[in-house]
């Protein structure tokens, strides 16, 4: 059995196999739910080229992130390194370097533009060499508004609801996507100005000592995408337009919504065919959704193809689409006045581990070389195990902010 990772969504390859080639066909079969047979191996593993990649209208570099498929027991996606990769349009070449393993960005920033064929072309560190199908810039639309609403869900949860209303008045815009970027506060609840150190040991002496905290560990800013695919056509509808489209639901205890949160809402116009392709996604990662039997061997192919080996399985798609973003913030006193906030991340208990034993073997020395606890305070009132120690310690995560997100201020946050 194995895995690949598409947009930040683990996908079974086990699960089904919709094989999609791309061409003036694709659409008729997809409506009618042609299902083409997998004849892989149920249960091997087939080493497959996963390609994400998406250029829109945006004036920036663009980015393309290429990995392989992974066994169940693997921690992950591994990347696909030292690629030759680069987009062809109309002409033009735009070449792309590797800046992180797997990820590639181009050498200069461009936008993708109407009515202009664009193709992407990699060649693998073993030269072998894929393409894609030409794609084209959708339609452009600007999104509407991005609200925040308390609400509770059809599963009888309280929370904030994201809604977003949106309209083309051209008429032209029918399938859209959603993700997002959210952003949020974070305050350490044990957090001290100091830290615990080890001055030195031997085998009978020892001597620790409390020093200021070089850099900031009680504010940070935690930042998260979007793990779930969010679809939406106005194809057929009386009017084109989103009227109060839910991208997002957070329950009234998620932590993240504790002080000041910030979600920026982007809203891509796509093709019929990213579309059709997307809605497939989505079908293999919502059980719900997905009528096919867990144990059904199958691949959902792309519209990228190996061009040494017609038969080649590769997963992925390479997306022309056009986009548009909106950012809103607000405070939980905003929806939940005077109420309780949500519980942290994980509970905090202090603990004071004693420095009793020989070297090695101390148990506060040890938790300081480990990074394993950190200060909180004197411990005045020493008494029982785990209470019997000089200091006061807890969690990383309870005393360091910056275990869970970024000390540095976004330059987009206002308070």
């Amino acid at each position: 059995m194995n895995f690949f990772n598409i947009m930040g969504i683990n996908i079974n390859i086990k699960r089904m196999v919709t094989s999609f080639k791309l061409g003036s066909a694709f659409l008729l079969l997809f409506l009618l739910g042609c299902i083409k047979p997998y004849e892989g191996k149920v249960g091997g593993f087939d080493d497959v080229l996963v390609v994400n990649a998406k250029i829109t209208n945006e004036l920036k570099n663009q980015e393309v992130f290429l990995s392989r498929s992974y066994r169940f027991e693997d921690a992950g996606a591994g990347p696909e390194q030292n690629a030759s990769v680069r987009i062809l349009a109309n002409g033009n070449t735009f070449p792309f370097e590797e800046f992180e393993p797997g990820k590639y960005r181009s050498v200069t920033p461009f936008a993708a533009q109407p009515n202009i064929d664009y193709e992407l072309e990699i060649t693998t560190e073993n030269n072998r060499f894929y393409r894609s199908d030409a794609m084209q810039l959708p339609p452009i639309a600007s999104i509407g508004t991005v609200s925040a609403e308390r609400f509770t869900n059809n599963k009888g949860v309280e929370g904030i609801g994201i809604f977003v209303d949106s309209e083309d008045p051209t008429g032209q815009a029918k399938y859209y996507y959603f993700d997002y970027l959210e952003t949020y506060k974070i305050i350490a609840p044990y957090w001290s100005p100091y830290d615990a150190v080890v001055l030195f040991e031997g085998e009978t002496m020892f001597a620790t000592n409390v020093i200021q905290r070089e850099r900031e560990e009680h504010t940070c800013y935690g930042t998260d995408t979007a793990k779930s695919i969010v679809l939406q056509s106005t194809l057929g509808l009386s009017e084109n337009r989103i009227a109060h489209l839910n991208v997002r639901f957070l329950d009234r205890d998620d932590y993240k919504l504790t002080y000041r949160y910030s979600i920026l809402v982007r809203q891509y116009v796509q093709s019929p065919v990213t579309f059709a392709y997307y809605e497939t996604l989505k079908g293999l990662t919502d059980p719900s959704q997905n009528i096919f039997s867990e144990d059904q061997p199958g691949f959902l192919a792309g519209n990228v193809v190996s061009l040494d080996d017609p038969n080649e399985n590769v997963a992925g798609f390479f997306e022309v689409s056009s986009v548009s973003e909106k950012r809103i913030f607000f405070n939980w006193e905003d929806f939940f006045p005077g109420e309780e906030k949500p519980p942290y991340y994980l509970t905090c208990q202090q603990v004071a581990p004693n420095t009793e034993g020989t070297l090695g073997n101390r148990a506060l020395l040890n938790a300081i070389y480990e990074d394993r606890l950190r200060f909180y305070d004197y411990n005045r009132n020493p008494s029982a195990p785990p209470l019997d120690g000089p200091f006061l310690m807890v969690r990383p995560e309870c005393g360091d902010c910056t275990v869970l997100g970024s000390n540095v201020v976004p330059d987009f946050w206002t308070d």
